[in-house]
């Protein structure tokens, strides 16, 4: 969690609403249309050039960067994923771009685009990709969204509309759950439409075959993405079937027929010796950070870990936990809410709720407490939100002379019953860790690894660094399917310390 005590002020939820109105963009006539190069219909672009395009382009790079935790720290592997990425751009149909590829240094399991031809790949995807084809399909994806105009669309809506030429809220209403988490990077995450999803798959596998690859390999990876959603649905306490907020088939959404329609166009572009590139891409990414870095702690199963400040905390059952830049929140039932943060203050617990965290609300319940031999306060507030009256749990626990921990509990009045508790018990279950502890907390790493002879899925399982369901996860890092079993000598992925 970087610039962890950055932030002193009260931040109790609020919301933002900033949907684009499509229809009064629209209503700007065909003059502001453009012909997509790539698919021949028109597009409405609100009078966006390509130089506008790429200003817009140059001035959101640094931030989409810092946004997803900056380029990420590995020259060859940015090599490596640049000329992947150019050998497919080379076949878009649009000529007047220069696309500039980067792996950015974040664990979610994404990718993007913006004007002027910035693709972005997480780090966190390039873990789930299996092989170099399957790269190229992704890139060629988001290629394909610019070629087809569809960024273009989305940023002139906006222009259009007088809102700015930030490419930050272009068609999308920030997550309300999300907003004061510090992760502005969520505003770059944008859903499509169905027809742009079509469009694009559509242009990647054709862009994918014209680069030589394998261009089944994006619709393997598309299979790969459902049975990792799945999977962190059963793993998160999620509905099945439903991505969170910063999955790549939230942001790309997916339906039922885009499988088909995508191997469809497989089919119709064959490829002489199509590459896949498994062994190529997976030795590229040997040692490869997964999941989070120690600065930014850890959460491992339900439970927060950060071995730098050296504390430990685990959120209830049934919440499903994100780590982002400055805070820890997790996302329950009923629209509840559970933050965690710091920040710096020399006051006692009770004066810094009172004088300055909460400072004008009425509180009720004001406890002074010892959680694990730290000295703390509690209180109760009730609050209206944009998602409706809620009930909010309050603590601060003194982390040292000069920095405290913060926690909000944000429950629906119905479910006090039930959530109470089990927030009550995430605030009390908050503790120090040991040096020795501490020390023992390692970030993980993806290792490319030969099957031995005899070894099965199972063996491999119990050598990744998965705390639960080893076999499902090392499955879906692998793009394996239910019963599909390994050869020796098969290089395969493990994750371990």
């Amino acid at each position: 969690m970087r610039r962890f005590f950055d932030s002193v002020g009260r931040e109790f939820s609020t919301a933002l609403s900033a949907a684009v109105a499509v229809s009064a963009a629209l209503a700007l006539g065909l003059a502001a249309c453009a012909i997509s190069p790539a698919t021949g219909r028109p597009v409405f672009t609100g009078f966006m050039t390509t130089a506008s395009e790429l200003q817009i382009g140059r001035a959101e790079n640094p931030k989409v960067l810092a946004a997803f935790g900056g380029a990420y720290p590995d020259a060859a592997l940015q090599r490596y994923v640049s000329e992947v990425g150019a050998r497919v751009a080379r076949q878009s149909e649009r000529e007047d771009l220069t696309y500039t590829f980067a792996v950015v240094n974040s664990p979610i399991v994404n990718a993007l685009a913006i004007p002027g031809g910035y693709i972005y790949i997480t780090r966190g995807m390039l873990a789930l990709i299996d092989n170099e084809a399957e790269l190229a399909g992704v890139l060629g994806h988001e290629v394909g969204h610019i070629a087809a105009l569809h960024i273009a669309q989305q940023v002139g809506r906006q222009q259009a509309l007088g809102l700015g030429l930030s490419v930050l809220g272009a068609v999308v209403q920030e997550p309300l759950i999300l907003r004061g988490t510090g992760l502005a990077a969520t505003l770059y995450l944008r859903s499509f439409s169905r027809q742009d999803e079509y469009e694009a798959d559509m242009l990647g596998v054709r862009y994918t075959a014209g680069a030589g690859y394998d261009p089944r390999a994006m619709v393997r990876f598309l299979r790969t993405m459902k049975a990792y959603d799945d999977l962190q649905a059963k793993l998160t306490g999620r509905a099945p079937g439903s991505a969170d907020v910063f999955s790549f088939l939230a942001t790309h959404p997916t339906a039922v027929d885009r499988f088909e329609r995508a191997m469809a166009e497989a089919r119709a572009v064959p490829v002489a010796k199509p590459e896949v590139g498994r062994d190529r891409y997976l030795h590229q990414i040997d040692g490869l950070l997964y999941g989070e870095g120690a600065s930014e702690g850890f959460i491992r199963d339900r439970s927060f870990v950060h071995p730098i400040l050296k504390i430990r905390f685990r959120f209830p059952d049934g919440f499903q936990p994100f780590n982002t830049p400055g805070r820890v929140f997790a996302v329950g039932p009923g629209k509840s809410l559970i933050v965690f943060d710091g920040a710096t203050s020399s006051s006692s617990p009770a004066d810094y709720l009172t004088r300055q965290w909460a400072r004008g609300v009425t509180l009720r319940d004001v406890k002074s407490v010892t959680i694990n031999g730290l000295d703390a306060v509690t209180a109760r507030t009730a609050v209206t939100t944009n998602r409706g009256p809620m009930e909010m749990m309050l603590a601060v626990i003194r982390a040292d002379p000069a920095h405290v921990y913060r926690f909000r509990a944000e429950i629906p009045p119905a479910l006090m019953a039930s959530l109470a508790p089990e927030a009550e018990r995430t605030i009390m279950s908050f503790t120090r860790l040991s040096d020795r502890e501490a020390a023992a907390i390692k970030a993980r790493r993806v290792r490319a690894v030969r099957v031995a002879k005899g070894e099965t899925v199972e063996d491999l399982a119990r050598k990744c660094d998965f705390e639960r369901y080893p076999v499902e996860q090392f499955r879906v890092l692998n793009g394996l399917q239910p019963g599909e079993r390994l050869t020796a000598g098969q290089l395969v992925k493990i994750v371990s310390n």
